[in-house]
């Protein structure tokens, strides 16, 4: 015979109706600001672009520049690269050039230049955790960020 578990405090926690009845702040206090994507600038279009185009387009680099694993970019560096057109910036310690991403961007052009030209490692993991940054931006890799000049 299975034990009785009293409904109100068994071992699984709270039900879906118990959790609903938490404070828990609304859906419209945890949404974020929606852009609306110019046509032809979905994450399907994106996965499109950044695997048809040559990764050295991409990265904003000549056709001879070693692979990323090889380039350091400095702090100094990363701060020349902070405007709309030339775009870069630092997520988990690898650079990116993010110059073709921008338009792309589903929080719009505005959030995505708060990192331009320096370390967005902690704002990009607070809005997307889950994001696979090597798996979206790998072919925009530029190098590997180096503290030291």
């Amino acid at each position: 015979m299975l034990p009785y578990f009293d409904r109100k405090h068994d071992m699984f926690g709270p039900n879906s109706a118990q959790r609903a009845s938490l404070n828990v702040p609304s859906t419209a206090a945890r949404e974020r600001k929606k852009v609306a994507l110019a046509p032809g600038h979905s994450p399907l279009d994106w996965a499109r672009v950044s695997t048809s185009t040559p990764s050295y387009k991409l990265r904003g680099v000549a056709p001879d520049t070693p692979p990323p694993p090889y380039v350091k970019v400095t702090k100094d560096e990363l701060k020349l690269h902070k405007s709309q057109e030339d775009c870069w910036t630092c997520i988990n310690g690898k650079v990116y050039n993010v110059t073709p991403y921008v338009n792309f961007h589903p929080g719009g052009v505005e959030e995505i230049m708060k990192c331009a030209g320096k370390d967005g490692t902690s704002l990009f993991n607070k809005y997307h955790s889950w994001v696979n940054v090597d798996r979206m931006l790998g072919s925009c890799c530029v190098g590997v960020f180096s503290a030291s000049k």
